[in-house]
């Protein structure tokens, strides 16, 4: 296999390859961006590699099932976050390894999506937000089956976190989180492609978060979308194996297979010192564990109303995808540790204020006693 750190170093080998038979593995968003930049740089291809079949078509180019695939072409990996699981997949369909091109450092996609876009200019918009609610506390919902319309209503005066479906609850109560977040793939490509479902989900929010690579990029510069902020989302592992936990939200936000963890950065960045999580039940019907065992449970994943949303409108989403979400438990529990250890060393208190669930890393508190005597800290007060 040929694997290369550094961007320049891998379009040289693509370049190297032109008169052969190219093909993108991985029909993602990384593999939707690098046909375009193919295209852009006059790069011919023939199509892409996936193992779902649902997927058949993207940036007008056939997608291969590996059942089905050029033996005598060239294949580049386009991420570098399942690299190793793509390159077996790739070898299992008959694939040399020496036809397989990939890289193996994160920064390589950000530089060529570079030449596509100025998104440091767009993502710099994030300093904004550094150390604005210093010494103040705020809440981070789950979507978790714990979570109740009651609880959130004595989060109206609170400066609170969102995520994802939580949007769902808007027509059953007048809460409304401080910041919003969402860059779920599947999610954002069903609701920020168009801007309709873009306003519905920034409802009532001073401010909206998403990752630099999904449809909501297109209103980068739009004047009625100056709510809406850009992040690099990274999954980088530390030398001790750990997530990495960013002190720069403007530079890039890592992930640690949930949206907590980027809220929790986020958080750290406004300059917060007490953060109580809520909604956080830490138990899925989908687990998988890093020894890559996978448990399937007869439970919910959501708070009932937004079950039924995910039911009827993302369900049929991930099945045509052929996303079948499971919860990364060894990572997200990781994630939650990492968290822990830098708010231990930087005078930060995170609190699990959801009322049971699963997850331990953190010291319970009462959510009921969080409210005995205590005055809004949107208004400063306490």
């Amino acid at each position: 296999m040929r694997n290369y750190h550094k961007t320049d170093e891998l379009i040289g080998a693509v370049q190297s390859l032109r008169g052969n038979k190219l093909y993108i593995a991985g029909a993602g968003k990384y593999g939707e961006f690098l046909g375009q930049f193919f295209d852009k740089h006059k790069i011919a291809w023939e199509g892409y590699a996936d193992k779902r079949k649902s997927i058949q078509k993207l940036n007008g180019k056939p997608v291969y099932t590996y059942d089905k695939l050029d033996v005598d072409g060239y294949y580049v990996v386009s991420t570098c976050n399942y690299k190793d699981e793509i390159e077996e997949e790739l070898r299992n369909a008959g694939i040399r390894p020496e036809r397989i091109i990939s890289y193996d450092n994160p920064e390589v996609i950000y530089e060529l999506y570079a030449d596509w876009i100025d998104w440091r200019k767009y993502t710099k918009r994030l300093k904004k937000f550094y150390g604005r609610h210093k010494g103040k506390r705020c809440f981070i919902i789950g979507n978790g089956p714990s979570l109740s319309l009651q609880d959130l209503e004595k989060l109206k005066q609170e400066i609170s976190f969102g995520s994802n479906s939580i949007y769902a609850l808007y027509a059953h109560t007048a809460w409304r989180p401080t910041y919003y977040c969402a860059w779920d793939p599947v999610f954002c490509k069903e609701m920020m492609s168009e801007k309709k479902s873009m306003f519905r989900l920034m409802e009532g929010c001073e401010a909206t978060f998403t990752s630099l690579f999904n449809d909501a990029i297109q209103y980068r510069d739009d004047a009625d979308m100056e709510k809406l902020y850009y992040m690099r989302t990274m999954h980088e592992i530390a030398n001790n194996g750990l997530p990495k936990f960013s002190e720069d939200c403007a530079e890039c936000v890592y992930t640690s297979g949930t949206i907590t963890y980027g809220m929790l950065q986020l958080a750290v960045y406004m300059g917060f010192r007490q953060i109580y999580l809520l909604g956080m039940d830490f138990s899925y019907s989908h687990e998988r564990y890093a020894d890559s065992t996978i448990v399937v449970k007869n439970t919910m994943n959501h708070l009932d109303i937004i079950e039924k949303v995910q039911e009827r409108y993302y369900k049929p989403l991930t099945e045509h995808y052929g996303v079948q979400y499971m919860a990364d438990i060894d990572l997200q529990r990781s994630g939650y540790e990492v968290a822990k250890k830098y708010a231990d060393t930087h005078e930060i208190n995170i609190y699990n204020a959801t009322r049971g669930g699963k997850l331990e890393v953190f010291k319970r508190v009462s959510f009921d006693g969080l409210f005995d005597g205590i005055f809004s800290q949107k208004e400063g007060k306490q």
